[in-house]
C-alpha cells in the first residue's frame, strides 16, 4: 500500500523545519511536487527531488528518505533501506556535491566477518 500524499507532506514539512540553512537551500533547489515513481521490483514510492541522475524518494516500506540513480524517467533503479530523515538525506547530497562524486552509502551498515574478495560473499 502506497503511503498517503497527506502523510508525505507532513514528513516534508517537518523535515524542512529541522533543516540547516545549507540543507534548506539545496532542498529549495532540487525539490519537485511529490510524484509516484515505480521502484524496480517493488511498489511505487513518492519521488520528492531530482539532482541530475539521482532521484530523492520516500520509501514507505522502510519509513524514510533514500536516494537512487535513475535511467528512465518514472522509474527508481535501486531499492535503499537507509530510512533517513529528510535533512540527513540532504546532508549526504551536500557531501556528494562537495566531494564531486558520490560518497555513499548505498546500503545499510557493514556486517562483521570475512569476505571473499571476488564474490563479496561471506566466507563459509
Amino acid at each position: 500500500m502506497v503511503f498517503s500524499e497527506a502523510g508525505l507532506w507532513d514528513e516534508l514539512n517537518q523535515g524542512r523545519d529541522r533543516m540547516s540553512v545549507p540543507q534548506r537551500k539545496l532542498w529549495d533547489t532540487v525539490k519537485i511536487p511529490p510524484t509516484l515513481w515505480q521502484l524496480r521490483g517493488y511498489e511505487p514510492c513518492w519521488v520528492v527531488g531530482l539532482i541530475g541522475a539521482t532521484v530523492l524518494y520516500y520509501n514507505h516500506l522502510e519509513r524514510g528518505f533514500n536516494r537512487s540513480p535513475w535511467t528512465q524517467f518514472g522509474v527508481i533503479d535501486q531499492y535503499q533501506a537507509l530510512d533517513w530523515d529528510l535533512e540527513t538525506l540532504l546532508e549526504h547530497q551536500l557531501a556528494v556535491l562537495a566531494a564531486g562524486s558520490d560518497t555513499g552509502p548505498w546500503a545499510g551498515e557493514p556486517q562483521a566477518g570475512e569476505y571473499l574478495p571476488a564474490s563479496r560473499k561471506p566466507v563459509p
